[in-house]
């Protein structure tokens, strides 16, 4: 019993991988991706999620995530001078 949902699973897992490396699964993610970028910022200002103790500790852990992110880039970033800048002729 226990084997056959595992393997249901891993069968289920790896369609939804298949689909998801797709063209349509494609434009899926980036569907869902878009309206969790626009829409998380927009639902955490509402009163009634304001409100909760767990909003204000995702609210905080989101605004760590954007410093270390920032840290991130800043890190890896290699400045191009202007003298080493590719012409275009």
């Amino acid at each position: 019993m226990v084997d056959a949902v595992f393997e249901a699973a891993t069968d289920a897992a790896d369609a939804v991988r298949t689909y998801l490396a797709s063209d349509q699964g494609r434009r899926l993610r980036r569907g869902v991706a878009t309206m969790l970028i626009v829409g998380a910022p927009l639902v955490s200002e509402l009163p009634v999620i304001r409100r909760t103790p767990m909003a204000r500790v995702l609210r905080a852990a989101g605004v760590v995530a954007l410093v270390v992110k920032g840290a991130e880039w800043l890190r890896d970033w290699e400045p191009i001078l202007a003298s080493e800048a590719p012409t275009i002729s």
